[in-house]
């Protein structure tokens, strides 16, 4: 017994250690993940053609995947080459069409205006009830034109450059080259941008773990149920309110989930209305044990407990007189 002890000590030190160690390296994790996500590989690609080219800059502002809407930011330049006499301005009239949104637009840089960025929303196909290992994919072709003398668009020699970083997104920019068209600058290529978006693993990894502390929740619920109707703890009506804040702190948790993925994602069908479930079973076994504990069972115990004296005084009366017979 003595021998036994001091190494069941070593074991909870060990465990406690070895827990404590476990969260700082996970902790150290999702702030790794979150610190190297959300960069975009910077990437570009050139129509051709003689001349400099109009340089346009892609730079992916925000993603809602509830909306399937990815924010996309257009700026001109840096340098804006033989269509700028101030590198301010255009000196003609340049349309950028764009395809990809809400029906295809249109933007207009008029000559010697002062352009700046110009933000459009791409629609996403996707589905965010997938979360969080939801997936969205988006095509947009962008063409700048100039008005020729018939009035009809000409493409002029462009080139299309991604950067930037959304936080809580990977996003993948792969450009496509489509058909070239002849033109007095020669031979130009109109190009577009395949974005792929996913989920960060900062973001999937903080999912997983709220998930998990709200699968932990119910065990321990049920746990202490379970040891108070087996009667090897006291039961204390005040642990009822505890069972209320765990049961009324789960929706909270859930629409805490980064992303806030809508109800009747995969995550309510398969944790979150089981954790709520047995958070319920849990309060429903105490109550049982509580119920069971009241008048009528405390009447129960107190005449058990008087026919287990009654037999005991009986016993110790019996021994008495064997003894004055003897």
């Amino acid at each position: 017994m003595t021998s036994s002890t001091p190494a069941r000590r070593r074991g909870r030190r060990a465990a406690m250690v070895g827990g404590i160690l476990a969260l700082v390296l996970l902790y150290v994790v999702v702030v790794l993940l979150y610190a190297s996500g959300g960069r975009i590989e910077r990437a570009s690609v050139a129509s051709g053609g003689s001349g400099q080219p109009l340089v346009l800059t892609l730079t992916p502002a925000d993603v809602d995947g509830a909306a399937s809407h990815l924010t996309l930011r257009i700026t001109p330049g840096p340098d804006l080459g033989s269509y700028s006499s101030d590198q301010f301005s255009m000196d003609e009239t340049v349309h950028v069409l764009v395809t990809g949104t809400d029906g295809s637009r249109t933007i207009t840089y008029g000559a010697d205006e002062v352009v700046g960025a110009e933000t459009v929303t791409l629609t996403l196909d996707g589905f965010i009830e997938q979360w969080p290992f939801d997936r969205y994919t988006t095509d947009t072709m962008i063409v700048p034109l100039r008005e020729a003398a018939d009035g009809e668009g000409v493409p002029i020699p462009y080139e299309l450059a991604v950067d930037g970083r959304v936080p809580g997104w990977n996003v993948t920019a792969q450009a496509v080259e489509l058909p070239a068209m002849a033109t007095e600058d020669g031979l130009i290529t109109t190009l577009g941008v395949q974005f792929t978006i996913t989920r960060a693993a900062s973001t999937i990894a903080f999912g997983v773990v709220l998930l998990t502390l709200m699968v932990i929740a119910p065990v321990l619920v049920l746990t202490a149920a379970i040891t108070v109707y087996r009667g090897r703890r006291k039961i204390e009506a005040t642990m009822l309110g505890w069972f209320g804040a765990m049961l009324f702190a789960t929706i909270p948790l859930r629409n805490f989930l980064p992303g806030s993925p809508p109800i009747g994602s995969w995550v309510d069908y398969l944790i979150v209305l089981w954790v709520i479930a047995a958070l319920i079973a849990g309060l429903v076994i105490f109550i049982l044990a509580w119920l069971r504990s009241g008048p009528a069972g405390v009447a129960a115990a107190e005449s058990a407990s008087g026919a287990h004296v009654q037999g005991d005084r009986s016993d110790a009366d019996a021994g008495s007189d064997g003894g004055a017979d003897s």
